[in-house]
């Protein structure tokens, strides 16, 4: 099955097992942080997902602020069922996010190709 839903500055779509989040440039902290966030709790509740991917294009992905709802996710990750993460970003970003995304209960990876993280989202 799968489902698709549109925000502002973002996109979230559950197939075939795995939750799909892209979060575009622009997107605020209110958006990420509460409904965005929001429908990620309602697509851990609704359906049975094993990997988590998330395609990075905001400017700054960690900002304190920022950082928090991050954690908070994994978090919620972890309890939800979810056994792998991959988040998808380029050049900087990606560096930054190999360097500060580690969560006890999840497989993480970071990757600069969407269909490689989903693929590996899938494997587990």
């Amino acid at each position: 099955m799968s489902e698709a839903e549109r925000g502002d500055r973002w996109t979230a779509e559950f197939d075939d097992g795995v939750i799909v989040f892209e979060f575009l440039l622009g997107m605020d902290l209110e958006t990420f942080g509460e409904e965005a966030y929001e429908t990620y709790e309602r697509l851990l509740t609704e359906h049975d997902a094993d990997g988590l991917v998330t395609v990075v294009e905001l400017a700054d992905p960690f900002t304190p602020e920022t950082f928090d709802v991050w954690e908070r996710t994994a978090e919620r990750a972890v309890t939800g069922g979810i056994s792998r993460w991959a988040t998808v970003a380029d050049g900087i970003k990606a560096l930054s996010l190999r360097g500060k995304m580690h969560t006890s209960g999840l497989d993480i990876t970071v990757t600069d190709d969407r269909s490689d993280a989903i693929e590996w989202a899938r494997e587990g």
